[in-house]
């Protein structure tokens, strides 16, 4: 039904030469694209607006549920950046005690569709910590409007600009958010190194 109601939407092929643009990546927290050569976003999903999805605040009934998706979306979702040891050193960074501590700390929303819970992002100051969307639902828009609701809320805290240690996977993603790359780092999980970018960008909030 989804899919006949995608083609409807998307009208007959039109005679012009097919898009090149990559897709943004649904994940988070990492060469460098100078910005001259930064790909167009790619096209939006015409259905995105019809889907059943909500973003609201984190509710604390959110919580078993939010280690699934964070660990489906890194063993899935990155998978063709990073090895598998890799992947299990991240998945294996929280735990669902440790999970919850930290997203007690700042601002955190989620993705909810129908009655599953299928992302979520967490802004801590000028930080945007993290973006996880689980691989299921991803390619329908859900992580730009988890990071645009928190990029909202913290251009009305009058917060200058925001920050990220983007993974490789997510490279692309926030690039297309209007970040810009200030170097590759390391990350260290469980002593094993993980490529990432610190990224920022300016919200223009200045007094």
């Amino acid at each position: 039904m989804l899919q006949w109601l995608r083609r409807l939407f998307q009208g007959p092929a039109k005679d012009a030469t097919p898009q090149q643009a990559p897709r943004p990546e649904d994940d988070a927290p990492p060469v460098e694209t100078p910005q001259s050569e930064v790909p167009a976003p790619p096209p939006a999903d015409p259905m995105a607006p019809f889907l059943p999805f909500q973003i609201r605040p984190l509710e604390v009934a959110d919580l078993n549920r939010l280690l699934g998706v964070f660990r489906d979306a890194i063993q899935v979702g990155s998978a063709g950046e990073y090895d598998q040891q890799q992947r299990d050193a991240w998945s294996r960074g929280q735990n669902y005690d440790s999970l919850i501590s930290l997203l007690s700390e700042g601002e955190t929303v989620v993705a909810q569709w129908d009655d599953e819970l299928v992302g979520f992002a967490q802004r801590i100051a000028d930080n945007i910590n993290m973006v996880y969307v689980h691989p299921d639902s991803a390619r329908v828009g859900i992580a730009t409007l988890l990071y645009q609701h928190l990029e909202d809320s913290a251009r009305v805290e009058g917060i200058p600009s925001l920050i990220t240690h983007a993974s490789l996977t997510a490279l692309e993603f926030f690039r297309f958010m209007g970040f810009d790359s200030e170097g590759e780092e390391q990350a260290d999980r469980g002593g094993v190194n993980l490529k990432r970018h610190l990224m920022r960008k300016s919200l223009g909030n200045f007094q």
